[in-house]
């Protein structure tokens, strides 16, 4: 049964809705009003502003057309006496005439009329008695000046007798020999008509003229007073040429009230027409006009208010009815019928409350069989649920025991190939004994070849064992970051070269420090991205760019190989990276490959938690970008800890400056080596003759003695040991080079002297020493990196890679030899660039530094410098390759057996 019910049993007192309601349509409402009444009162203020500042220019412009008008009048008036000639009149006829023009003009108080020589004729005067043919010389002043120079003359204002304004105006006359008439001006007419401009009700004008001195004010006491207006900001932009602002300008008056100005230019004479009206006065209208709108404001914001009433409790009163009902049907009420009739979406919305109770009541007698039915539905699928469950973990138990099962057959069926392939290898090594057939050469080429590609495959496959095992595991050391990205690449430069493709290498700057990190895995994620680079390039070129962006606690190297080989399509961009995948079907035909290095190189980056991507476009060519995070290394460049010397020198430090002397005992401190100090080239010579030094750090500009100078005596001096002397300066150029070489330096570190230049200064002064020393001094083989080479490539390939360097080292030491002795630098730093390239292949550190610097320095060797080098190099050479003889000995001799 259906239970009506009306408004008034289900109504609530207004609440927080109706409160809503009622604040936002008032605010709403007031916005409104606000916003216009705002911007009614600005353009109504803005349009008040301009329209009084139009009036007082207009005022402004007036009285300065009036004064120029009254300067005008005087000055044709003055002219007029000058139109006759002086040779057609007598003196008495210009007195005459100068009295007339004072009875018709009564501001003229006095004037003069001279000569072309400037000599006084006439002068007649209010004030003084008149004189005739004075001949006083009056061409020096400035009144005669001026009216000779631009024919009118306009005189400053001065006041006679403290009391009026005067203003000397002169002009010139026609003539071959024009005279000059002089006039004496009374300005209280200007005073009248200041006076006289009324601005509202208690506005002023006054005047001011070229030097921002008051001439004319309202008030005559300011005006006397002649009172220096120029400091004015105002007074000095009109001054300057600058008109007046179009609303006026706001400042204060000579009484320290706020008014509105403007002004205006005299014509001719370059005074100012100030007119001021007080804000109180001008602002009067706005005001008014502001009262009015806020007024206004009130009443339309009280009419809101009540709109917002009516429309709030219009609004509220159905939807607290809904909300009511709502909660007595969710309580179980649903025979409650709501009673809305407002004409509008509420009373539909009221409907649709009634019909939903109606439904619910409906399905309410049914929904507990439905429930049941539901609940044996769901128990049947949990049944079936369950069995699927235990079905797939069965399917995945078994897929991972086949998938370890196929991991370890790779890793034994890899492992175990390998040491027939090495016998096999070997053998066909040995049979190259000289005697075989061209025919029979080839045949063993092919057979190697093919070996070292089966080798490779089984070292790809075993590889890809480790990394599904999980049992590839990070080797960390520490390593210098640039010498493995280029002995990596001088590794496989040679087989670029072979395919006539164009090897370009740039290790930026950055990646010049030492980290720590797998040099074993980054190297072999080097080799495998540069050696498809090769593979798939046909024609053109490969490049190679490292660098390190330093960070807090890490350095992230990020190594770009692009190639102009076939490309990649965009859809095969990640599939590439996945095992056993190629770029297509063809590529294993025309290319080979088990289709796992890149697969490989994934896996190793992001074991190092890094990433290798690539971006390609078919025929165009691909980049691939390797970035991996590696730690800063425990010591060495990177912490900025540097290592202690093969043995303590003493160093005698010459320079004439204290703060270089203090800063290079704390250097030579730092590099754990005893200093001595001294201040010129004297001191230097006198403790070089009295103490046994090592090294000699000579500073090269002294005021006694210059380096050069101590250096030659230092060394006629019949010491036991002769020290070695390094020049200390900021000139490194060639000239400066040769000079220092003729007084027995050969080494220069340029200033400032930086720590890293100065150890390195020093040790290679070491390496110069015989190969004896240089074998207990240090270490000529980096051990750690050919121990990676050896792991990486395989004792045969070491061996091959021996045996190769053996014979190229030994003809590009000749060719140093003869490029040294014909003086050829050019061909002296290519060679040497060759050796140290082959020569860190195998991480014989010691020559392949040695290399770079003569490479470096070749271009501005001395002949001498070129075959000592050379000599050098030789002995270098000789002693690294017989340490790496001792070295690898034992593993020839295993891969002969």
């Amino acid at each position: 049964m259906n239970e009506e019910v009306d408004q008034g049993h289900l109504r609530t007192p207004p609440g927080r809705l109706f409160r809503k309601y009622l604040v936002s349509i008032v605010a709403l409402a007031f916005a409104a009003l606000a916003i216009n009444t705002g911007f009614d009162v600005w353009f109504s203020y803005r349009e008040q502003k301009q329209l009084l500042a139009a009036i007082q220019r207009e005022q402004a412009a007036s009285a300065a057309i009036q004064i120029g008008q009254f300067i005008g009048q005087i000055e044709n008036q003055i002219r007029w006496l000058s139109r006759l000639p002086p040779e057609l009149s007598t003196n008495e006829d210009d007195r005459l005439n100068s009295i007339r023009l004072l009875r018709l003009s009564p501001a003229i108080a006095e004037i003069a009329e001279l000569d072309a020589q400037g000599r006084e004729q006439v002068r007649v005067s209010r004030r003084i008695a008149d004189r005739i043919g004075s001949k006083a010389d009056l061409s020096t002043s400035p009144a005669f000046r001026g009216a000779n120079e631009s024919r009118a003359y306009y005189g400053p204002v001065y006041f006679f007798g403290d009391t009026e304004p005067f203003m000397t105006i002169a002009t010139r006359g026609t003539g071959r020999s024009p005279n000059v008439v002089v006039a004496e001006v009374n300005l209280r007419f200007i005073w009248d008509l200041v006076a006289g401009i009324r601005v509202g009700n208690t506005g002023k004008a006054y005047v001011v003229d070229r030097q921002g001195v008051l001439i004319a004010h309202p008030d005559l006491w300011p005006a006397l007073q002649r009172s220096d207006l120029s400091g004015h900001a105002d007074v000095r932009t009109a001054l300057d040429g600058v008109g007046p602002p179009s609303g006026g300008l706001v400042k204060e008056d000579l009484s320290g009230q706020r008014v509105l100005s403007t002004y205006a230019t005299v014509p001719s004479l370059g005074w100012l027409v100030f007119v001021e009206l007080p804000l109180s006065e001008a602002y009067a209208p706005i005001y008014a006009s502001i009262g009015r709108s806020t007024f206004l404001l009130v009443i339309l914001l009280a009419g809101a208010v009540l709109v917002s009433l009516f429309l709030s409790r219009r609004m509220t009163v159905p939807i607290q009815i809904l909300t009511q009902g709502a909660r007595r049907i969710g309580s179980g009420d649903l025979g409650l019928r709501l009673a809305i009739k407002t004409g509008d979406e509420l009373e539909a919305l009221g409907d649709q409350f009634n019909r939903m109770a109606a439904h619910l009541r409906e399905s309410y007698a049914t929904l507990e069989r439905k429930v049941i039915e539901r609940t044996s539905e769901l128990e049947k699928a949990r049944d079936q649920a369950l069995a699927e469950h235990d079905a797939a973990e069965r399917a995945r138990s078994a897929a991972v025991a086949a998938n370890e099962t196929k991991s370890r057959f790779l890793a034994v069926v890899s492992h175990e190939l390998r040491t027939p392939l090495n016998g096999v290898m070997g053998v066909l090594q040995l049979l190259d004994d000289g005697s075989l057939s061209e025919a029979q050469r080839r045949q063993l080429a092919t057979a190697a070849a093919s070996g070292e590609t089966l080798i490779a495959l089984v070292d790809a496959i075993l590889e890809y064992a480790r990394l599904e095992a999980s049992t590839e595991a990070l080797e960390t050391r520490d390593f210098r970051l640039d010498q493995l990205v280029e002995t990596a690449a001088d590794l496989m430069r040679p087989q670029a070269f072979g395919k006539g493709l164009a090897f370009d290498l740039a290790c930026e700057a950055t990646a010049d420090i030492s980290v720590h990190g797998d040099p074993v895995r980054l190297n072999r994620i080097l080799l495998n991205l540069i050696g498809n680079a090769i593979k798939f390039t046909p024609h053109g070129g490969i490049a190679v760019r490292a660098e390190a962006e330093q960070h807090d606690n890490h350095v992230l190297l990020r190594v770009t190989v692009r190639d102009t080989g076939i490309g990649i399509a965009p859809d095969m961009h990640e599939r590439i990276f996945e095992d056993f995948v190629q770029a297509d079907d063809s590529i294993a035909r025309r290319f080979g490959g088990t289709g796992l290095g890149l697969a490989i190189a994934r896996r190793l980056t992001r074991l190092m938690r890094g990433e290798l991507t690539v971006t390609s476009t078919p025929g165009e060519g691909s980049t691939f970008t390797l970035e991996v995070p590696l730690g800063r290394a425990a010591s060495g460049v990177a912490q900025g800890a540097i290592p202690p010397p093969s043995r303590q020198l003493s160093v005698l430090l010459v320079d004439d400056d204290p703060v270089n002397r203090e800063v290079g005992e704390a250097i030579l401190k730092r590099l754990g080596h005893r200093p001595t100090l001294a201040g010129n080239g004297a001191s230097a010579i006198a403790l070089a003759r009295d103490q046994a030094f090592d090294v000699i750090l000579m500073d090269l500009h002294m005021p006694d003695m210059d380096g050069v100078e101590a250096a030659s005596k230092i060394g006629k001096l019949a010491l036991p040991k002769m020290p070695r002397i390094i020049a200390v300066t900021a000139d490194v150029s060639r000239s400066a080079r040769e000079r220092l070489a003729g007084a027995g330096i050969a080494k220069i570190v340029s200033k400032p002297i930086l720590i890293n230049a100065l150890r390195e200064a020093i040790e290679d002064d070491l390496e110069a020493e015989p190969a004896d020393v240089q074998l207990t001094a240090g270490a000529l083989i980096d051990r750690h990196f050919l121990d990676d080479q050896k792991e990486l490539l395989g004792a045969a390939q070491i061996a091959k890679l021996h045996r190769l360097l053996e014979e190229t080292s030994e003809k590009l030491i000749d060719d140093i030899a003869k490029a040294a002795t014909i003086g050829d630098r050019m061909q002296l730093a290519r060679s040497t660039h060759q050796l140290g390239s082959a020569a860190g292949a195998l991480g014989l550190v010691r020559l392949f530094e040695r290399c770079r610097e003569v490479e470096l320095a070749a271009p501005s060797m001395s002949p001498a410098e070129c075959q000592s080098a050379a000599r050098g190099l030789a002995a270098l050479r000789e002693a690294s390759m017989s340490a790496l003889d001792e070295l690898l000995r034992p593993a020839e001799q295993w891969s002969a057996r």
